[in-house]
C-alpha cells in the first residue's frame, strides 16, 4: 500500500488518504469560520471571557459581554475544538500542498 519515491513513503498516493485529508482541511476551516462568525455574533470568546458567580462573560480585545451560561459553555467547548481542528487542518493543507507539488514536479 505505502510505495517508495525518493526515499519516502508515498501514502498520499492514495485516493482515499486524499479524500480523508480534504474532509479534514474543509471541516477545519468551516469549524474555524463558524468561530469567529459566531465570536463576532455574541460578543466574543469564552476562553478570553469570564464567569463570575451566575454571570458569564465572553470577551473580544478586552470587552467583556454577558451571556447565558449555555452560550458561555458552547463557545468555550468551541475554542477547544479550533484548537483539536486548526492544527489537523494545517497538517492536511501542507500534505495536500506537498502532493500537489509532486505531482507537477516541483
Amino acid at each position: 500500500m505505502v510505495e517508495e519515491l525518493g526515499g519516502q513513503p508515498q501514502l498520499i498516493q492514495s485516493p482515499v488518504i486524499r479524500r480523508i485529508l480534504w474532509a479534514v482541511a474543509i471541516l477545519g476551516t468551516a469549524n474555524f469560520l463558524v468561530f469567529v462568525l459566531i465570536a463576532f455574533l455574541i460578543g466574543g470568546d469564552a476562553f478570553n471571557g469570564k464567569a463570575a458567580g451566575d454571570h458569564f462573560f465572553v470577551a473580544d480585545h478586552g470587552k467583556l459581554t454577558e451571556v447565558s451560561a449555555a452560550t458561555f459553555k458552547y463557545s468555550l467547548w468551541h475554542v477547544w475544538s479550533i484548537f483539536i481542528t486548526s492544527p489537523l487542518m494545517i497538517l492536511a493543507y501542507l500534505q495536500l500542498n506537498r502532493h500537489r507539488g509532486r505531482k507537477s514536479g516541483r
